[in-house]
C-alpha cells in the first residue's frame, strides 16, 4: 500500500476510543485480530506508549505499521520500523510516540497489511496538560476562594466513577482463555460480571485494583455463542457501567494458546506443554532447527504434554510444534525452547543458594552476564527477597519488569535517567522457580528490550 492510499484508509477511520479492536471475517485462510490502546503516557518525558497485539490466524506473514493522524486529517508515519508477525501466531509491541513531534494529534493509527489482508485499528491521544496562566491576585479573600472552588471541583471531578478503559477482544476459542483489560478512576466500588448466551451468569465478583485485566474462561462448546462482560463502579456521587459482548467461536481446526516451562532448559530436563485448542486429534512434537523431530506425541485432549530435553551438544534452539485437525481443517502453532548446552548451567544458582540462607552470601552476576543496559546484582534470591538491579546504561522511557516464563509481569519500576540501582520484590514460591529481568525502553524511532534470568528459591 503507498502512502496515498494508506493516507485515504486512515482519514475514513472514525475518532477512537481509548481502545479498539478490528478482526478480518474469516476466509478459507483463517481470519487476523488486531487490538490497539493507549497504555500510557509520561507528561514529564512527553512519551505516550501505544500496546499494539496482532492474532494471525492466516499462513501468510503481516506487517504492521503506526500512523498519527492530525486534527486536518493527514497522516503522518509515528514510526518508521515496520512490525512483523509470523503466520499462526500472535505478537505483541509497545510502540513510543510523542506527540509534541507534530503539529496537531488526534489520535494514534495501527495498520495491518498482508495477503487479502488489511486490517487498521486506531487509539486516542493522550490527554494534554492545559497550560494555567499565572494571573495576578486583587486581594487574598478573592484568591483564597478561587483556590477553594477549584479544589472543591477537582474533588468532586476525581472522586466521581468513571470507566477510562474497557477492552474486550470481539471472539475468543470455546474452550480457551480470554483476557480483557480495564482502568477506571474515582471513589467507588468496582465488579465485573459474565452473562452466558443463555443469560445464565457464568463469574464475576469485586475488584480490588482499579485497572489490570479479567481472566475470562469460555466453556468448551460446540455451538457459537455470545457472552456479556460488563463493568459496574458504584460511589457515592453515582455509578456507572459498561458492557462489551465476547462471541466465542467454534468450527474448524483453532489453537487458542501454547507455552513452554521452563524456556530454557538442558539435555536431559524434562519440559512441560500445556495448550488449549479445539481439535478432534494432532500431535505435539519437538523438532530441532535443522527440521529433526526429535520426539513425538498424540493430541491430548486435557492440553498437557511432556518430553525430555534430547542430547545435543553446545547451545541450540529446539522448537515445539502443535499441529491439531478437526474435520477436513488443520491448524498448527509453534513456541522455542532454548538449549543449554553442558558447559552451563541453569541450576547452579539455584543449588548454591540452598546451600545457606544468607543473602549476603550469594555471588554476584558474573560480568559477563551483563547485557550492556542492566546487570542482576542478585541472580539467585529467596521468596519475598529484593533482586538488585544495576543500570549501567540509562535509556529513555525505561521500564524494567519481573516477568514469568509465561511474560507475564509481576512486579515492574519505571526508571528515570539518573538511577543506578533499582529493585523488584521477588514473589513467594513453593519451589525453585525460574523468572525473568526484562528492561524495555525506547531508542531510536522502535521499543527495544533485553532480559536477564533470575532464580527465586522457597
Amino acid at each position: 500500500m503507498n502512502q496515498a492510499l494508506a493516507l485515504r484508509a486512515l482519514a475514513s477511520v472514525a475518532p477512537a476510543a481509548r481502545a479498539s479492536f478490528a478482526t478480518m471475517p474469516h476466509t478459507p485462510d483463517g481470519c487476523v485480530t488486531a487490538c490497539f490502546a493507549l497504555e500510557s503516557f509520561d507528561r514529564r518525558r512527553g512519551v505516550a506508549i501505544y500496546a499494539l497485539r496482532v492474532v494471525n490466524r492466516t499462513a501468510s506473514v503481516l506487517l504492521c505499521r503506526t500512523w498519527v493522524v492530525c486534527s486536518e486529517g493527514d497522516a503522518i508515519l509515528a514510526s518508521p520500523a515496520v512490525f512483523e508477525i509470523q503466520p499462526l501466531s500472535s505478537a505483541s509491541k509497545r510502540v513510543p510516540v510523542w506527540p509534541g513531534d507534530f503539529p496537531s494529534f488526534d489520535r494514534a493509527v495501527a495498520e495491518v497489511v498482508g495477503e487479502g489482508v488489511e486490517c487498521v485499528v486506531d487509539a486516542a491521544a493522550p490527554a494534554r496538560l492545559e497550560r494555567r496562566r499565572a494571573v495576578v491576585p486583587v486581594a487574598v479573600a478573592s484568591a483564597a476562594l478561587g483556590l477553594a472552588a477549584f479544589a472543591g471541583a477537582a474533588a468532586l471531578h476525581a472522586a466521581t466513577p468513571r470507566i477510562e478503559a474497557f477492552a474486550v477482544p470481539p471472539q475468543g476459542l470455546s474452550g480457551s482463555t480470554v483476557r480483557a483489560e480495564y482502568g477506571v478512576a474515582g471513589a467507588g466500588k468496582l465488579s465485573y460480571k459474565v452473562t452466558m448466551p443463555d443469560g445464565r451468569r457464568l463469574e464475576g465478583g469485586e475488584l480490588a485494583a482499579r485497572s489490570g485485566s479479567l481472566a475470562i474462561p469460555l466453556p468448551a462448546s460446540s455451538e457459537a455463542g455470545g457472552y456479556t462482560v460488563q463493568l459496574s463502579m458504584a460511589g457515592p456521587l453515582g455509578s456507572v457501567e459498561e458492557a462489551r459482548v465476547l462471541n466465542a467461536v467454534t468450527g474448524g481446526a483453532q489453537i487458542g494458546e501454547l507455552s513452554v516451562h521452563p524456556v530454557l532448559a538442558k539435555p536431559g530436563d524434562r519440559v512441560e506443554v500445556s495448550y488449549t485448542a479445539a481439535a478432534d486429534g494432532g500431535y505435539v512434537r519437538i523438532v530441532g532447527g535443522d527440521g529433526t523431530v526429535w520426539a513425538q506425541q498424540p493430541y491430548s485432549r486435557d492440553g498437557q504434554s511432556s518430553f525430555v530435553v534430547p542430547p545435543l551438544s553446545g547451545s541450540n534452539v529446539l522448537h515445539v510444534l502443535l499441529h491439531v485437525t478437526r474435520g477436513g481443517s488443520t491448524a498448527e502453532s509453534m513456541a522455542g525452547i532454548a538449549i543449554a548446552g553442558q558447559h552451563e548451567s541453569v541450576t547452579a544458582p539455584a543449588a548454591a543458594a540452598i546451600a545457606g540462607d544468607d543473602e549476603s552470601a550469594i555471588a554476584p552476576a558474573a560480568p559477563d552476564a551483563a547485557n550492556g543496559t542492566f546487570e542482576v546484582l542478585t541472580p539467585t534470591v529467596h521468596s519475598g527477597g529484593v533482586i538488585r538491579v544495576h543500570v549501567l546504561s540509562p535509556r529513555n522511557a525505561m521500564h524494567v519488569a519481573l516477568e514469568d516464563e509465561q511474560s507475564h509481569e509481576i512486579t515492574a519500576i519505571d526508571v528515570g535517567t539518573g538511577a543506578d540501582v533499582v529493585t523488584l520484590n521477588a514473589p513467594t514460591v513453593p519451589v525453585p522457580t525460574r523468572y525473568t529481568v526484562v528492561a524495555s525502553f525506547s531508542d531510536g524511532f522502535g521499543q527495544e528490550s533485553v532480559v536477564s534470568p533470575v532464580t527465586v528459591l522457597p
